[in-house]
């Protein structure tokens, strides 16, 4: 039995290694594992119906490279668990890499939403309406196959920080330098930091190149804009895109980008005073390359009674008076204090000097009680009046905004 001792004691201990080995391996890998899996699951169910039903839409090579790209997105977000598991990026990081996972699986749902709407248009025979939905279907799958790319980038990113020792936490964002981007800014993570109203030297290169740059809108009176985003290509080679991100790094505009490989872009947004946007800069599809001109210009499309979002920063106007102003938007509100009141009705005019807003008013008694509710005409571009009962020496509160939210456009107001 004694001699036998040290075969146990040997062999317990290989045992007991064997097991905390297991449990080792459970405790940090089970996590990226279901993570691995479980993205795989939710994408399955709709690639069986893009692989059996797809072809005659996408056409075999466009589904072939979806189907690769869902297990490809699976193994990045495992990438991004592991590198987080080491300790290399924080949980907001690993969200960050998940959202592009759910963007992904967006774009898969998109695609296949649209082969089924293809497919009863072929049922039907409604040959033009197919090719409609074909070419959708087409867009949306390269816009997936783009999102696939930038995840697989941002994976490759946090891989290498990994390697290299220190964390994005430990290497703050480069700013802007001499009107240059500077690398690396490939995720949203390294984005470089610019001022508004500046313009940024570029490159797309290689093809698969993403420039990210965090940008901060400040208005000293804390008025809301617009922001115009412009794109100038000096290139003959590079078709851009550009996607808009909020603060928290969440998605505000997908990616838009030109139609032809030369070609310049603009688009333009609401910018809120104090907070900082992401722009990210690439090539459409990840298959051209080439130098650009990026800037981003507040616009000043604000009125001079701004703010006057609420009761509470409501601009105060006399009876009788006449003045114009401009629904920024379609969130913008124009709150008025109205005093000097004299007669017991009290007419409201709006002329419209646009042809895109559709204007709606609203009354509210001095404690922000309803006074009269919203009226609004029946088209953009047309005129309003109203009339209401009031009580001469009271105030009331004037409200403008657009109907459903949904126009923009000056007009002239007068009360009498």
């Amino acid at each position: 039995m004694k001699r036998q001792l040290p075969l146990i004691v040997v062999t317990a201990a290989g045992i007991l290694l064997t097991v905390i080995y297991f449990l080792f391996q459970s405790f940090f890998h089970s996590k990226c594992d279901s993570i691995f899996e479980q993205t795989m699951d939710q994408l399955r169910g709709n690639f069986e119906i893009i692989k059996t039903k797809g072809e005659l839409v996408l056409g075999r090579e466009k589904v072939q490279e979806l189907t690769e790209g869902s297990q490809k997105v699976a193994l990045h977000l495992k990438t991004c668990c592991i590198v987080q598991e080491g300790g290399a990026m924080n949980a907001d990081q690993l969200q960050s890499c998940m959202n592009g996972a759910r963007d992904y699986e967006t774009k898969v749902v998109q695609v296949t939403t649209i082969i089924k709407e293809a497919q009863v248009a072929m049922e039907q025979g409604n040959t033009q309406l197919a090719q409609q939905k074909t070419d959708q279907a087409r867009q949306a799958a390269s816009g997936a196959a783009s999102t696939e790319k930038g995840l697989g980038k941002t994976a490759e990113s946090l891989r290498a920080i990994s390697a290299a020792g220190p964390t994005p936490a430990e290497s703050p964002p480069k700013s802007v330098k001499g009107g240059s981007e500077q690398e690396p800014n490939n995720m949203i993570l390294q984005a470089n930091v610019a001022e508004m109203g500046t313009s940024i030297a570029g490159v797309i290169e290689p093809r698969d190149d993403l420039d990210f740059f965090k940008l901060q809108y400040r208005d000293a009176k804390k008025r809301r804009d617009i922001v115009a985003v412009h794109l100038e290509n000096h290139s003959t080679t590079l078709q851009p895109s550009e996607r808009l991100y909020y603060e928290d790094k969440s998605v505000a505009r997908d990616w838009m980008g030109a139609n032809a490989v030369g070609a310049d872009f603009d688009f333009s947004f609401s910018a809120e005073p104090g907070k900082s946007y992401y722009v990210a800069v690439a090539s459409s599809y990840s298959n051209t390359s080439g130098k650009y001109t990026l800037s981003v210009v507040p616009q000043k499309a604000y009125d001079q009674y701004e703010p006057n979002d609420d009761a509470f920063t409501a601009a105060p106007i006399k009876f009788g008076q006449t003045f114009e102003a401009n629904i920024m938007d379609g969130s913008d509100v124009d709150w008025y204090r109205l005093s000097g009141i004299n007669a017991k009705t009290v007419t409201v005019r709006l002329e419209n000097q646009s042809k895109t807003l559709q204007p709606s008013i609203r009354v509210h008694n001095a404690d922000k009680s309803v006074a009269r509710d919203w009226a609004t005409p029946n088209a953009e571009g047309a005129d309003l009046t109203f009339s209401f009962p009031a009580e001469p020496g009271q105030d009331y509160f004037v409200v403008v905004a657009a109907s459903y939210g949904g126009s923009a456009g000056k007009y002239k107001l007068t009360t009498r």
